[in-house]
């Protein structure tokens, strides 16, 4: 049997999971001296403590190692299964996921009788979970994880993540933006950015608004004019302590697609701790 795997990172939950055919690999956060790993929650609003706690800088990713990747998906090859992982952008590790190709490369060795495949997506939250979905849904159709792999790689990268983002000394100083957006450093002063992850996996600076519901009217504007046919493909808005702006954003689309075409819903614990406690991001399939 074929598991097909998506990141922690990609805002999937258990209802998610389920009506896609779709695992969760693990993660693990840090809350002070605590570490959490992650596997996933159902959806339910966290509460305003994790919010603080977010905001305070208490919550930080602790990324998986070599080891640790190995044993998990080994156990599934041991049991007979093939193994498919997307991933999130591979530049968004703090190693540049060295740790999670290094442990690839030993399990395709160690099981040379089984599939044992990593996707980067270069992309991260619904973006990752878009192409695995497609993959997923492609492979039912041809019944052929080559093919359905290959056609996987070509979506990787097309699918952008774009955040507004109300907390800016918090962006700052967050370790992976400053590894992969240098961008983000100046004139945002009493602006609210709307970052993105370009086709290359590294975060930037796309646009910047005077407030936050600024910024999620110009999530629409960028979409309209940086997406594909939206009919082809669906679209993801996710959102943190940011409800009724997000529910504003999907207003705005349903003038012109229909209510199946969106996927909505709240972000995971482990976005937050990349852009902060109150956002709202949009994915969409990029021209």
């Amino acid at each position: 049997m074929i598991k097909f795997f998506v990141d922690a990172f990609a805002d999937m939950f258990e209802k998610d999971l389920e009506n896609n055919n779709l695992n969760l690999a693990p993660s693990k956060l840090k809350c002070g001296k605590k570490i959490i790993e992650f596997t996933g929650y159902n959806g339910k609003k966290p509460s305003k403590t994790i919010f603080e706690d977010i905001k305070n800088g208490k919550y930080s990713i602790v990324h998986m190692k070599e080891q640790e990747w190995y044993d998990f998906f080994a156990e599934y090859l041991k049991n007979g299964d093939d193994v498919v992982f997307f991933s999130i952008s591979l530049k968004l590790f703090s190693d540049g996921g060295q740790d999670l190709l290094a442990a690839f490369t030993e399990l395709s060795e160690d099981f040379p009788e089984r599939t044992v495949t990593l996707v980067d997506t270069k992309t991260v939250s619904r973006g990752t979970s878009n192409i695995a979905i497609l993959c997923q849904t492609y492979y039912k159709l041809k019944k052929n994880i080559e093919e359905a792999v290959k056609f996987a790689t070509t979506l990787s990268g097309q699918f952008v993540t774009a955040f507004v983002v109300e907390d800016v000394p918090f962006l700052l100083s967050n370790p992976i933006l400053k590894k992969s957006g240098s961008s983000l450093t100046g004139g945002l002063i009493g602006m609210k950015p709307i970052i993105s992850i370009d086709k290359e996996g590294n975060f930037k600076l796309l646009d910047k608004s005077r407030g936050f519901k600024a910024g999620v009217n110009k999530l629409y504007s960028i979409v309209k004019a940086n997406g594909e046919n939206i009919a082809d493909f669906t679209f993801s808005i996710v959102y943190s302590n940011a409800e009724e702006e997000a529910k504003m954003l999907k207003s705005k689309f349903l003038e012109s697609v229909s209510e199946n075409e969106i996927s909505f819903g709240a972000s995971s614990l482990n976005n937050m701790t990349i852009v902060g406690q109150k956002f709202v991001g949009i994915t969409f399939h990029s021209k």
